[in-house]
Parts: structure tokens; sequence; C-alpha cells
């Protein structure tokens, strides 16, 4: 298994999720930024093997992690949505 950053897989989860409730651009520009900004304020989670990114998994749906994560990516949705690096459509 190659090296992966479980955080990655975990925004992208999340982000789909809340972005059912949204009324925005969700193009794959947009969709990168907000990934890419939500990253940048969690931790990486890298693991090398299939039974660390499962021990990974959970340990980000711990409580705090679990805030945390929603807090990074609903900042990321509002602040992408009010300012996308692209001509508004």
């Amino acid at each position: 298994m190659a090296l992966v950053n479980v955080m990655e897989g975990i925004v992208d989860e999340k982000l789909a999720t809340m972005l059912k409730d949204e009324d925005c651009c969700q193009c794959d520009r947009c969709l990168e930024d907000m990934k890419a900004m939500a990253l940048n304020q969690l931790p990486s989670k890298y693991v090398s093997t299939h039974n660390g990114e499962l021990f990974s998994k959970l340990n980000s749906l711990m409580r705090q992690n679990s805030i945390d994560i929603n807090v990074a990516v609903s900042y990321a949705i509002k602040t992408v949505s009010e300012r996308p690096s692209h001509d508004k459509k």
C-alpha cells in the first residue's frame, strides 16, 4: 500500500455531504479549492498500511476530530462560495 493521507478521503466525504444542502458553485475548480482550504486547516493523517488507514479513520470519528473537520469544511465552503477563484456563472 502506498503512503496515503487519510484526511483527504474524510474531507471528500464531508464535502459531498455538506454540499448537498448548499446552493453554491460546485465546479471542479471550486471543489478542489474547498478541499485544499479544509485540508490546510487540519492535521495530516498519513498511513502506510491498511490497518493504519482503518485505525486513522476510526480515530477521525472521535468527537473533537469530527468537530474540527466540520468547522474546516464549513469554513472552506463559505469562503470559496463568497470568493470563487473564477468569474461567477
